[in-house]
């Protein structure tokens, strides 16, 4: 009975190894599939991206940094005054 289990476990991780690699081809097609329909290669892509990432950020910078100092009007300011101190 113990032999048969371990046959049988056996086998099962056999099988269950080739269901995975049998998904995993799957999915890899699948995907070769879409990037070859993209009328953008991802890297271009990826590319436009970190440029408006890096322009976003470059405009928040800019925006805290000329925000006025003086007393909060709006209640706006506590924390960065807090944080100059």
């Amino acid at each position: 009975m113990l032999v048969a289990a371990a046959v049988l476990e056996g086998a099962a991780g056999v099988l269950g190894i080739a269901g995975l690699a049998l998904c995993t081809m799957a999915v890899a097609s699948v995907t070769r599939q879409r990037v070859a329909k993209m009328e953008i290669p991802p890297s271009e892509l990826a590319r436009q991206q970190f440029g408006r990432f890096r322009a976003a950020t470059s405009a928040g910078v800019s925006a805290w940094r000329t925000m006025p100092s003086g007393p909060p009007v709006d209640g706006l300011r506590p924390e960065r005054e807090a944080s100059r101190r």
